[in-house]
């Protein structure tokens, strides 16, 4: 969408959907300016710094909710007022291409010009200087994928937001390799044939590397948890745990169970866990059931056994959420496995 003439009639894509959305504008109207920004990201209100000024601004969205790249320029110099709102789950990086701007937070001032990156978030007031001649672009976040992301990379749940640096030195060597996949990844958002465009997987591999590659290579709270080299050999109480599980799936089996057979805390336990199988003792339990469940569906006969019965005789007690789970696995219903031989 673009109409350089027109900006006002064009209907900003909302900020929390979930489709693919594009939009573009040129405008010499600093009250157009300022509504189409404040419709797309957040309330800004712009005043030139200097007299006579004249803009010439543009701006482009291209994205979804969770990952957009967006590029503005202004053709004068002004500022950009953010008011403090209630944080939400946005998150920004942005660059100069051209000429340079100043990010002004909590007293402080942040360059964003050459090797000078900055991240900020919704929520406390901010203020952008904008000089002559700046272009700029950037990519925004989830906060909350973000968070998630963290959670899976070290194997335990975090606690809140991922708070990262203000600045970002483009220059070091984890700035450059973040600046080759932003490069990538802004082409992929952009590009109207790219995969992460048409294909929904491709769309979750570039959000996923793209959430990875900030986390890893911009200083955070989590950095150096993140960057902490870990044993690759699965420590021997969750070998204990796991030889427990299988010899007694059938039971009924709490954490605190596992963990005292283990001999470690349950929350020892549950890190364990999440960093060597990437999951919980718990879900592993299900897992083991699952398995003894669809063995004896397969080799039960129909006439005799019931769904109900197997599944109270390998562990599950919540018929309901057993057949959930077994349809999500295997793809049939519990009752259509034990059928089989019928049909046949």
């Amino acid at each position: 969408m673009d109409d350089p003439e027109h900006p006002g009639d064009q209907d900003a894509p909302s900020k929390r959907s979930s489709l693919i959305a594009d939009y573009s504008f040129k405008t010499s109207r600093l009250d157009e300016f300022e509504d189409v920004l404040t419709k797309l990201l957040t309330r800004h209100i712009l005043t030139p710094t200097e007299r006579e000024a004249r803009l010439h601004g543009g701006f482009g969205f291209s994205g979804w909710s969770d990952l957009s790249h967006v590029n503005m320029h202004f053709g004068c110099n002004l500022s950009a007022d953010l008011a403090s709102e209630a944080s939400d789950d946005r998150i920004g990086f942005t660059i100069a291409t051209r000429g340079s701007s100043e990010l002004v937070l909590r007293g402080k001032k942040f360059p964003v010009a050459g090797s000078n990156g900055v991240t900020f978030t919704s929520g406390p007031a901010r203020t952008l200087v904008f000089g002559d001649g700046y272009e700029g672009e950037g990519i925004m976040m989830n906060r909350y994928r973000i968070a998630d992301y963290c959670a899976k990379l070290l194997g335990r749940d975090i606690e809140g937001h991922v708070d990262f640096d203000t600045q970002f030195n483009l220059d070091s060597v984890s700035g450059q390799s973040w600046l080759r996949l932003y490069h990538y990844a802004s082409a992929e958002l952009t590009d109207p044939m790219s995969l992460a465009r048409r294909l929904p997987a491709a769309r979750q591999q570039l959000e996923q590397m793209v959430i990875t590659g900030f986390l890893l290579s911009h200083r955070s709270n989590y950095s150096d948890a993140l960057l902490r080299p870990q044993s690759s050999a699965a420590p021997h109480y969750v070998k204990r745990a796991e030889t427990y599980i299988e010899a007694r799936f059938n039971e009924p089996l709490s954490l605190a169970d596992i963990a005292a057979q283990s001999g470690v805390s349950a929350r020892s336990l549950q890190n364990g866990f999440q960093n060597f199988r990437h999951m919980t003792p718990m879900a592993f339990l299900r897992k083991v059931r699952l398995q003894h469940v669809h063995q004896a569906l397969l080799k039960a006969d129909p006439a005799l056994a019931t769904v109900t019965d197997l599944a109270i005789g390998c562990g599950f007690g919540h018929m309901g959420e057993f057949a959930a789970l077994y349809k999500r696995t295997y793809g049939v219903s519990p009752r259509e496995t034990l059928q089989k031989k019928l049909k046949a």
